[in-house]
């Protein structure tokens, strides 16, 4: 018991001294803080996600089920959404099997890091989560910090509520137009079934924003 008191002190002290370097940094705290997890980030991106989630929770009493955001979307991803359409995400503690979930991690060397669009299939046994990579179908296993929310609605480009929020947004229309084009000449080489129709829609998008 004494040698696990021993431990378990020599573990506060540890974070007391790194909280102590972070707070001694000529910056102001809220940088040292963010350049921290930038830092953390490089390598464990949906760790710290997650833990910002649960700050949220525990300290501040916003349950992440109230929480969420919205994205851009930049990819063409087939009978989900065109890039320049606006995605709704929720962060629920639980996604449900069949759930559309946007997923972050790293390659194995943490190096790269990746942020895609998985259907949940099942939870393992493991406690993990098994998902398909809704453009591919092919299945990985993740666990509850790589996965960032869950897609509730997609509103499509140029819709009234497209018109609305869009400018709120911040994100340039020149972002837009080229995500557009760069998926004009992915989807144009890949072999996705309805790629003519695809193309044609993506350049009715590119013709409303130039």
């Amino acid at each position: 018991m004494a040698e696990a008191t021993q431990t378990e002190a020599g573990v506060v002290e540890a974070y007391e001294r790194l909280a102590r370097e972070v707070q001694s940094r000529p910056e102001s705290i809220p940088s040292a803080i963010h350049n921290l997890l930038l830092k953390l980030a490089e390598t464990h991106p949906g760790a710290v996600y997650w833990i910002v989630r649960k700050f949220y929770q525990e300290y501040l009493r916003l349950y992440v089920s109230d929480t969420g955001y919205i994205g851009i979307a930049d990819r063409y991803e087939p009978d989900l959404m065109y890039p320049g359409d606006i995605a709704l995400y929720m962060v629920p503690e639980s996604p449900k099997e069949g759930d559309v979930v946007q997923i972050s991690f790293t390659d194995k060397d943490e190096v790269s890091v990746y942020v895609i669009h998985g259907r949940v299939v099942r939870y393992n046994e493991d406690q993990s989560i098994q998902v398909a990579d809704t453009s591919t179908g092919e299945e990985y296993k993740v666990v509850g910090w790589n996965i960032l929310g869950t897609l509730v609605k997609v509103i499509p480009f140029g819709s009234d509520a497209w018109q609305e929020l869009f400018p709120a947004s911040g994100v340039p229309k020149d972002w837009v137009a080229t995500s557009i084009e760069e998926n004009i000449r992915s989807v144009r080489e890949s072999e996705v079934p309805g790629k003519d129709e695809a193309v044609a829609e993506l350049k009715r998008r590119l013709e409303q924003l130039v």
